[in-house]
């Protein structure tokens, strides 16, 4: 595996703290995505194509070795089943805050190999040194803290083992966000911590940084009301905000897409995401 490393060398050493503005709440996040369970697999265009390009980093491991793996966020069970698929001895396990979309692994995959099991990311159910390596895409951007989730991944992985993962960072709909201001003033979009912050977070961690990269991936819509639905069933409709009206507000619609029109392309309206890719390893 080649390496592409980015490290901020120049705040490597300056302690941080989670100063979010706002502390997700799981269970709107759990129920938003237990809702969304019967379409999310048909709505998860950009999720595949991002766990894909993710899946091209997997290490290589002995063909005799009984892998242990964790599929962390792993939703419906198909990015799982990908996993099982690269490494088919290996004993898997699929994490998710949903109960929902759990229900839904259990019926449609891995119906002999696969182990699934409701919780959070930040508070593994798991002891020390239980797996060979993690993966999670596009997952832990729900996570309250990025610190918290790289401390219990380094605690549940073997010395040696693997971390892929990828996640989102600022600018990442910056389109809808753009378009919504032009309705209002509320937060319609949810925020995330800059590639600079995140690449901090993983500096300080104990993990050695084999690869780490931003990218903006771009889907392309041909209308606002099929974005809006699309965000609707990947379940991904959830403002990380006390106080905002969320997406589901029908009067400024017409508004929203007057304004959005502005971005339009000959391959349609603009959805870009900031999307970080990182392979990490814990240390021996």
């Amino acid at each position: 595996m080649s390496a592409s490393v980015i490290i901020v060398d120049e705040l490597a050493s300056t302690p941080i703290t989670d100063d979010s503005p706002a502390t997700p709440c799981k269970r709107r996040i759990a129920s938003n995505f237990s809702r969304a369970a019967t379409t999310y697999d048909s709505s998860a265009s950009l999720q595949q194509r991002v766990a894909t390009k993710l899946r091209s980093h997997l290490p290589t491991f002995d063909s005799e070795y009984t892998l242990t793996m964790l599929d962390m966020g792993c939703g419906t069970g198909r990015e799982t089943e990908a996993l099982q698929l690269h490494y088919p001895k290996a004993l898997i396990t699929g994490l998710d805050l949903s109960e929902g979309m759990l229900a839904y692994a259990r019926s449609h995959y891995l119906p002999e190999k696969g182990t699934w099991i409701q919780g959070d990311i930040e508070h593994m159910p798991f002891t020390d040194n239980t797996f060979d390596l993690a993966f999670s895409s596009l997952a832990i951007q729900w996570c309250e803290s990025l610190g918290n989730v790289l401390a219990e991944v380094y605690r549940v992985l073997k010395p040696g083992g693997w971390f892929l993962f990828s996640t989102l960072a600022e600018g990442s709909l910056d389109e809808l966000r753009q378009a919504w201001l032009s309705v209002d003033n509320q937060q319609h979009v949810n925020s995330y911590p800059s590639f600079k912050r995140q690449v901090l977070y993983i500096s300080q961690s104990e993990f050695y940084v084999s690869s780490l990269h931003q990218k903006t991936e771009v889907m392309y819509y041909p209308s606002v009301k099929s974005l809006l639905k699309d965000i609707k069933g990947l379940g991904a409709n959830t403002v990380i905000s006390q106080k905002n009206p969320g997406l589901s507000r029908r009067n400024p619609l017409l508004q929203l897409r007057n304004s959005y029109s502005a971005f339009r392309t000959a391959q349609g309206l603009p959805a870009s995401y900031q999307v970080i890719y990182g392979v990490l390893q814990k240390t021996i």
